[in-house]
């Protein structure tokens, strides 16, 4: 067992699996005295060391033998050779490997899959039902990503040949090409074989364009299709701008939600296509706040919204920007647009007719700061709260029977409801790096000091990359750290927001959680909705004030976290105890009281939420205001008074307090 693990987890770390160090634990009755057992593992463990500590990961591009590997159900055979087929018609010297390699299941590493894989330029999987169900089929899909981390390249190349009922999250955030339909497998399979690199002795220096930048990035509804296509020919018939349009720039095997936002951090404009389509998509809605964020901050990003059909009044947030009407003669006002925007990325000038000239700027981060410093003061006491009903509730003892039955019914509850999208194995998941282990370490204790019933995934070997990721998607709640995103990090996040976003799930997916402010970029990291920031100032200004008037702030949970994180050597500030103390109040009270949450944007609208604080703090004047008035009123009247302004329902700025 233990030449298993170490074999296979050396094997995975050279497969590009990021795994630091592998600690192996033997559990002994007596650690103060070996045992025979015990000192033929470690002398076992000895010479495997001797064997393994020389062998470095191999940075080197393996040699390139075929252009395909083909990863494939054998029931979905009649399709695999359909498309098998296709490739070799349109290109008649490609080299594929298509053999059906057997699971070995006396090993935990596949060697012989990942020594042919590698020699790959592309791993096409062909997604199905009965994909999903075979076990070798899905070793296969998480050795490709590994090659995806090993190379500088995408090497992971996805086909969805049969409708999946039910796809793992983990696959839809990767880029596919879409072959269900017959009549657009050809050309699907077209554009596929222009990926391929022809020249495979150059493949060590091929770079992947996630860092390419974009003069101009088209973003539109696939409903409005044809005259996004419009505004693409026209963009390129008038200079040869790097154009950012999806169907062009996605490929196959890259996390297009990632690619998405980082080519709107990296463009130069933007060209929204407002429509009924484009306000009611969940992806529309963020790029528009991610590109509205950006033409708001002091830089040179300008957002160029068009109106390309009837819309029954444009959301405040959309309306911040002018947007040019082209919806009586869409392609003349198409021309003149795109010649404004090749003036502006050719000469720096800006046609105030097309280009919404604005000295004003909104610092995101400020906004943001303000958005969660409301939280905080909204919610910090009702938090506290609720946390002593739920003590009370499950550790009085002077209750009735039957309403202790009930209480622990309900508190069962909170971990066995499957919710509208179907089952859930773990009440909450993890998702941290390194940097942010501690932090993870900590709030778990505390929600489990808080929830003993809470079922959460923290246990969990992070080394297996695809069982973790399993394990997010059976989890009810994700909690994110933002801070120091590593490229597990990153799909793990990218998997959340995925959830998050798409369809009804009855509660909130996500809760994300920032230990340090982020950096400038990638800007979309700063507009997840985030209640919990641990360098926010209120967080030492609480504690300075209870120290002051001697109140207490960590309950029991917080000293047990804080006591087993010592015994680990290490320790947390109290201002982030006192952070991660509230995000666990507030996870398990928003599990608690979930609700039907229906599709939506994961990323904030700046100037919605700027609009937002800003009546929320005219509302709290509002509300200085009526304490004066009623003030100034005598005690007997002021019911009377309250009432009749509740009845005519008068803005508190319309009493007179004579």
């Amino acid at each position: 067992m233990l030449k298993s693990i170490v074999n296979a987890a050396v094997n995975w770390i050279n497969a590009g699996l990021p795994m630091i160090c592998l600690k192996i634990v033997v559990y002994s009755c007596n650690p103060q005295q070996m045992s025979h057992e015990d000192e033929e593992i470690l002398d076992q463990f000895n010479k495997l060391k001797v064997k393994w500590e020389d062998v470095r990961p191999k940075t080197e591009q393996p040699k390139i033998v075929y252009d395909l590997y083909l990863s494939y159900s054998n029931s979905d055979m009649q399709k695999v050779k359909e498309i098998e087929h296709l490739l070799k018609k349109e290109k008649t010297d490609i080299k594929i490997f298509s053999e059906h390699q057997e699971l070995n299941k006396e090993q935990a590493w596949q060697t012989e899959m990942f020594d042919v894989m590698v020699t790959c330029a592309r791993i096409v999987t062909m997604l199905s039902p009965q994909y999903l169900e075979s076990r070798e089929c899905l070793e296969q899909y998480n050795l490709a990503m590994c090659c995806n981390r090993r190379t500088s390249r995408s090497v992971l190349a996805p086909f969805y040949i049969e409708t999946i009922p039910s796809m793992p999250s983990y696959m839809c955030i990767v880029q596919y090409f879409d072959v269900r339909i017959r009549e657009e497998m050809l050309q699907n399979c077209k554009s596929f074989l222009q990926l391929i690199t022809i020249d495979y002795t150059k493949i060590d220096n091929q770079v992947e364009d996630k860092d390419k930048e974009y003069d101009v990035f088209i973003s539109y509804s696939h409903e409005n299709s044809e005259k996004a296509m419009i505004v693409l020919k026209t963009l390129s018939t008038l200079n040869s701008h790097r154009i950012f349009y999806d169907r062009n720039e996605l490929k196959a095997g890259t996390l297009w939600q990632e690619k998405l936002y980082e080519s709107i951090d990296k463009s130069t404009c933007m060209v929204a296509l407002l429509s009924p389509e484009y306000l009611q998509s969940a992806v529309c809605q963020e790029e528009y706040s991610l590109a509205i964020t950006k033409h708001f901050q002091e830089g040179d990003f300008r957002l160029v919204p068009m109106c390309i059909s009837n819309m029954e009044g444009i959301p405040q947030s959309y309306s911040k920007v002018h947007a040019v009407d082209a919806r009586q003669d869409f392609e003349g006002t198409c021309l003149v647009v795109c010649n404004a925007i090749n003036s502006f990325i050719s000469m720096g000038f800006m046609n105030p007719d097309i280009f919404h000239i604005d000295q004003t700027t909104i610092d995101p981060d400020e906004i943001l700061f303000k958005y969660r410093e409301q939280y905080y003061q909204a919610n910090y006491e009702k938090l506290i709260e609720t946390r002593e009903k739920l003590k009370t509730i499950t550790t009085s003892a002077t209750e009735s029977k039957q309403e202790n039955q009930r209480n622990e019914q309900q508190l069962e509850s909170y971990h066995t409801d499957t919710g509208p999208n179907g089952n859930y194995q773990y009440d909450v998941g993890f998702s941290y790096g390194e940097a942010n282990k501690k932090y993870a370490h900590f709030l778990h204790h505390v929600i489990e000091g808080r929830w003993p019933e809470v079922v959460t995934n923290f246990s969990l070997n992070k080394n297996d990359a695809a069982g973790f990721m399993e394990s997010l998607e059976k989890s009810r709640m994700i909690i994110t750290f933002l801070s120091s995103l590593k490229f597990l990090e990153v799909e793990e996040l990218h998997l959340a927001l995925f959830r998050h976003r798409g369809g009804t799930t009855g509660h909130e997916v996500i809760y994300p959680i920032q230990v340090v402010p982020p950096s400038m970029r990638p800007t979309y990291l700063k507009l997840i909705p985030c209640n919990v920031a641990c360098y926010d100032l209120h967080w030492k200004d609480t504690i300075v004030k209870a120290q002051k008037s001697g109140q207490t702030l960590f309950d029991q949970a917080v000293l047990d976290a804080s006591t087993d994180l010592i015994a680990t050597g290490t320790g947390i500030s109290s201002e982030i105890k006192l952070a991660l103390s509230m995000a666990a109040d507030d996870i398990i009270s928003l599990i608690k009281h979930s609700s039907s949450v229906t599709k939506k944007a994961t990323l904030l609208n700046i100037v919605e939420v700027k609009q937002f604080i800003e009546d929320k703090e005219q509302s709290q004047l509002g509300d200085v205001e009526l304490d004066k008035i009623l003030k100034s009123i005598p005690s007997d009247s002021k019911e009377r008074v309250v009432e009749r302004m509740k009845r005519l329902k008068l803005d508190h700025s319309e009493i007179n307090p004579q």
